[in-house]
């Protein structure tokens, strides 16, 4: 008696204007969100849907065998420049519409491990085929030897390899893998970081005598004072003065933190020395996971640590909640601070895939040159000894432009 074959494995397009569809959307996306694993609000759809809601904005394909979901992908449409830098000085940008994808897709316990480079090279194949020439996948925080990432050997578009284009260097994704207490979590730590965190903080309290405090914002009638109080050490830093980023939109941080709270995700910290907001973290906190998506401090305060400090009393607040969570995400990028803290990471890069086309090779081309010349500006300052220097000078000009300037009558 012959035993029929299983069916083959393929990505489905989702067509999102139709009901059914987004109701298939919904039911992969709970199922991804289930996997016991940091990084699983990528295929949560409330939160890539957001404040707007605009099914027109992703991209979703589910891999199914029959009609049994066994994967899923999420892609957001966004429209982002492609910068040409020096250092950290933007020489010109080029408007991109990127498809977002973050991490490795979603991919069944049940399927082989050795299949997954080979499936992802098929949804790579289907997601890029859908591109036009102007159009551009955006893979951020892409684990260095997933399934993902070996699959961009394999993956043909229109019968040509798609060109890639790295941004940035790669990095180690920070983690901290929560422990049942803070006591246990500190012990994991190497003791000079321990203690080094350990004494800014007393220190810090000791310098302001006492008054130290760590707030928690997690409903929607703490986001106005929440605004106002991290916007106000936003403007002091040199993220906000020199690179034109920071908390710029306070109308749309407050409609995002709305969002998050009344889904019950909010979970951003302000620390506060003598009732002056001096640092934030800006988070939520989905399922088992926190994460970590923006901080700063006021520069005035960088001598005293209280980025560590913040970090370390956020951490006592997690850990004493009935909710603690099961992973602390430090989100993509690398940094010592997250480091320090960290105790588990994975290696990642940024890469946009683009179709090969004449226009994008010389796109490709320029913005690789640009990056060579960027680099080797910047080893000539290090080989000078003014690299370090330089740096801190600009950053400290940019945040005194933050500072109120006195009236004629004040400096006469």
């Amino acid at each position: 008696m012959s035993v029929a074959s299983p069916s083959p494995l393929a990505w489905q397009p989702l067509d999102l204007t139709q009901a059914a569809h987004r109701d298939e959307a919904w039911a992969v996306s709970k199922q991804a969100c289930a996997a016991p694993r940091p990084g699983a609000r990528a295929f949560n759809l409330a939160w890539r849907l957001g404040t707007a809601e605009d099914w027109t904005s992703l991209r979703i394909f589910v891999l199914k065998r029959d009609s049994a979901p066994l994967g899923l992908a999420v892609f957001s449409r966004r429209r982002r420049p492609l910068k040409f830098l020096l250092g950290e000085i933007t020489l010109a940008q080029v408007e991109l519409t990127r498809y977002w994808h973050l991490g490795d897709p979603y991919l069944d316990a049940s399927l082989a491990e050795e299949a997954a480079p080979q499936l992802c090279a098929s949804l790579l194949e289907v997601a890029m085929n859908s591109l036009s020439s102007r159009e551009c996948l955006f893979l951020e925080g892409l684990p260095t030897g997933g399934p993902l990432h070996e699959s961009l050997k394999l993956t043909r578009c229109r019968g040509v390899a798609p060109l890639q284009l790295g941004l940035g260097n790669d990095f180690e994704h920070q983690f901290i893998r929560m422990p049942q207490s803070l006591a246990d979590y500190l012990a994991q730590m190497g003791g000079r970081s321990r203690q080094s965190v350990q004494y800014s903080q007393r220190k810090l309290v000791k310098d302001m005598q006492g008054d130290v405090r760590c707030d928690c914002f997690d409903t929607e009638e703490s986001i106005d004072r929440f605004v106002a109080d991290a916007q106000a050490i936003s403007r002091k830093t040199y993220q906000w003065n020199l690179l034109g980023l920071g908390l710029r939109d306070g109308d749309a941080l407050r409609a995002s933190l709305r969002f998050t709270a009344q889904r019950g995700w909010m979970r951003s910290f302000i620390l506060y020395c003598k009732q002056v907001p001096v640092a934030f973290m800006l988070g939520d906190q989905q399922e088992n996971c926190y994460y970590y998506d923006d901080v700063g401090y006021d520069p005035a305060y960088a001598k005293s640590s209280v980025g560590s400090v913040l970090q370390l009393m956020v951490l006592e607040f997690l850990f004493a909640r009935a909710d603690r969570p099961a992973w602390f995400d430090f989100s993509t990028g690398y940094g010592e601070h997250k480091g320090r803290f960290g105790n588990f990471s994975r290696h990642e890069t940024n890469l946009l895939v683009m179709p090969a086309t004449l226009g994008n090779r010389t796109l490709v081309g320029a913005h690789r040159l640009n990056d060579r010349a960027s680099r080797f500006a910047v080893d000539l300052l290090a080989r000078a000894g003014v690299k370090d220097r330089l740096k801190q000078l600009i950053r400290r000009r940019s945040a005194r432009k933050s500072e109120p300037q006195p009236s004629r009558s004040e400096s006469e």
